[in-house]
């Protein structure tokens, strides 16, 4: 995971109203920020959800649009916003991480 995954996450997550956004800015930032077991398990409950409505090979752009255009990993200087994507495979990944975490986790 890395930037370019975790920020169309933690996006989605605002979006959700799933966190509020000093957490996600915090989240954002490497600011060492805890998250709950009941804040985990909120996450997962959310992506269970979202996840039945996205494409398997789809991808949620930072600006919560969603594709099912391949990620080329070409790097996009005119458009920034392009180079962001969280697609299905880690949002599972994620939600499957969140889930098993009964006693929450910290990110930074």
């Amino acid at each position: 995971m890395n930037a370019w995954t975790w920020r169309p996450t933690l996006a989605l997550l605002e979006d959700g109203k799933v966190l509020d956004p000093d957490t996600t800015t915090m989240l954002g930032v490497n600011g060492h920020m805890p998250i709950t077991a009941q804040e985990a398990a909120r996450i997962a409950d959310f992506l269970d959800t979202y996840l039945n409505g996205l494409p398997a090979d789809g991808r949620v752009r930072l600006d919560g649009t969603v594709t099912t255009d391949p990620d080329t990993h070409q790097f996009h200087r005119a458009d920034l916003d392009r180079n962001y994507s969280a697609s299905t495979e880690w949002l599972r990944t994620f939600r499957d991480f969140c889930r098993a975490a009964t006693e929450g986790f910290t990110c930074g």
